[in-house]
C-alpha cells in the first residue's frame, strides 16, 4: 500500500473504514497510521462525510412518471424505422441490413410494376370480342 493508493481509496470509498475494500483495509490502516498527510486528507474529508450523512434527501412523488412524460414522443415513422434499421451494436443489424438493402428493388419493382401498368376492364374485354369474331369469320369457309 502507498501514498497513491490510500487517497484514491479515501476519496472513493469515503472516511469511514468499514467501507473500504476488505482486501486492502488492513493494508490501508496500516499506511494510514504511518502517513500524516493521508490522515489530514482523512481528516479534512471526514466533515464531507459527516454533513453527507446528517443530510436528507427529499422524496419527490411520481418523479419516474415526471421525467418519462417530459421526454418527446418518438413518431411512429422513427419507431418503424429503427425496427427496420437496428442500431450497429445488435448482432441482428449485421444480416438484417444486407438482406433489406438486397430486397428493397426487389420491393421497389413489384410496387413500380403494380401501380404504371393497370389495364382497364373495358379495353380487355373489347380486345376478346374482336378476338372472338374475327374466329367465327373464319368457321365459315370451307376447308378442300
Amino acid at each position: 500500500m502507498n501514498h497513491k493508493r490510500l487517497v484514491q481509496i479515501i476519496e472513493a470509498y469515503g472516511t469511514r473504514t468499514e467501507q473500504w475494500p476488505a482486501e486492502e483495509r488492513d493494508a490501508a490502516v496500516k499506511q494510514l497510521s504511518h502517513d500524516p498527510e493521508a490522515r489530514q486528507l482523512l481528516n479534512s474529508l471526514s466533515i464531507i462525510d459527516i454533513a453527507l450523512d446528517s443530510s436528507e434527501a427529499t422524496v419527490i412523488p411520481n418523479l419516474r412518471d415526471k421525467i418519462l412524460s417530459n421526454l418527446p414522443q418518438r413518431l411512429w415513422i422513427d419507431r418503424c424505422l429503427e425496427w427496420l434499421l437496428p442500431s450497429v451494436d445488435e448482432l441482428l443489424a449485421y444480416f438484417w441490413r444486407p438482406v433489406l438493402a438486397a430486397s428493397l428493388p426487389l420491393i421497389t419493382g413489384f410496387l413500380l410494376g403494380g401501380s404504371l401498368f393497370t389495364v382497364e376492364v373495358a379495353e380487355s374485354w373489347e380486345d376478346e370480342i374482336v378476338l372472338i369474331a374475327l374466329d367465327e369469320t373464319r368457321l365459315g369457309e370451307v376447308n378442300e
